[in-house]
């Protein structure tokens, strides 16, 4: 009898030992892979550090804050674990603890992590702190200026009600590192809610001058005169546009010509046929989200209109 408790004892704290390491089954086949090796490894800290990593990655936060917690164990470097620690905690939705984590991270003797700011800066702005979020990328971007933080820092200064500064930073970074069409959109959005509508339909005319495609081009500068008051021209310009995409459309009518298409057909009030066209792009591409957020929008205006039709 001893005998088999002895060895019942001996196989639960077998199991105990290896659930850190068999519970990541199936998440992933590099997890697997990486698992394998832990099992191995004489210094399994760095593969328990980089298996956290690739667990919040893959949607399974709480398995890494698991193997965090062996990394600790076996010694591992402090600082990169607290920034996983951080990220994962982030990720279950733990946001003041994350932010916590980071803070201490920001202000620790000798942190040159430009990821600890990129990443506060993502958190701050998800918690409503604008200006820390400013403050943080501003800092990143400005030693790797790329597109990516670029138009992330001028979306913030938009949302800080600051276009004019997110306009500047548009601009210098064109006459570094050149234009893009991104980068072209971002500062035409930025000169027209800054007031500037000639800088904006300059902006916009020479890109219709080398388009293939000038309705997207159009159905922009029909934006910037509505903006500035003037009616008239822009539903001239929107209806040029729907001529110049239904040349294409015709014959070949792809979910993102649609998407434009009904986009133009609602700013000149045509709400029926806007919504027949979003509805044909969700039913070929589900998961099509810029349709269905103009779908929803086209919805509610409907909606809007028939209570002022109800109205005495």
């Amino acid at each position: 009898m001893m005998s088999r408790i002895l060895t019942l004892m001996l196989v639960l704290m077998f199991l105990i030992e290896a659930l850190p390491v068999v519970a990541h089954d199936g998440v992933h086949i590099d997890i697997d892979r990486i698992t394998r090796e832990i099992k191995q490894s004489k210094d399994p800290g760095p593969l328990y550090l980089l298996r956290a990593r690739l667990c919040r990655v893959h949607g399974r936060p709480e398995l890494g804050l698991q193997d965090l917690q062996m990394a600790r164990g076996c010694g591992i470097e402090p600082f990169a674990e607290k920034l996983q620690r951080a990220l994962c905690l982030r990720d279950l939705s733990r946001f003041r603890q994350a932010l916590k984590l980071l803070d201490e991270l920001a202000i620790a003797p000798g942190n040159s992590s430009l990821d600890v700011f990129s990443e506060r800066s993502a958190l701050r702005e998800s918690l409503g702190d604008i200006d820390g979020a400013i403050i943080d990328l501003a800092r990143v971007q400005a030693v790797v200026p790329d597109l990516e933080k670029t138009l992330r820092l001028g979306m913030l200064y938009e949302k800080r009600k600051a276009p004019g500064i997110a306009a500047s930073l548009y601009r210098k970074i064109i006459e570094k590192s050149g234009d893009s069409v991104l980068l072209s959109i971002s500062l035409i959005r930025a000169e027209t809610d800054s007031g500037h509508h000639d800088e904006a339909l300059a902006l916009v005319d020479v890109k219709l001058q080398s388009a293939a495609l000038k309705a997207p081009w159009l159905q922009r500068k029909a934006e910037i005169l509505s903006a500035a008051g003037r009616e008239a021209e822009a539903e001239s310009v929107l209806k040029e546009a729907l001529e110049d995409l239904d040349t294409i459309f015709k014959r070949r009518p792809v979910p993102i010509h649609r998407v434009t298409r009904a986009r133009i057909l609602r700013q000149l009030g045509r709400l029926d046929e806007a919504r027949s066209e979003l509805e044909i792009v969700l039913q070929q591409a589900p998961g099509y989200e810029t349709a269905r957020r103009e779908l929803d929008l086209v919805r509610e205006l409907q909606e809007e209109e028939k209570q002022e039709d109800q109205k005495p």
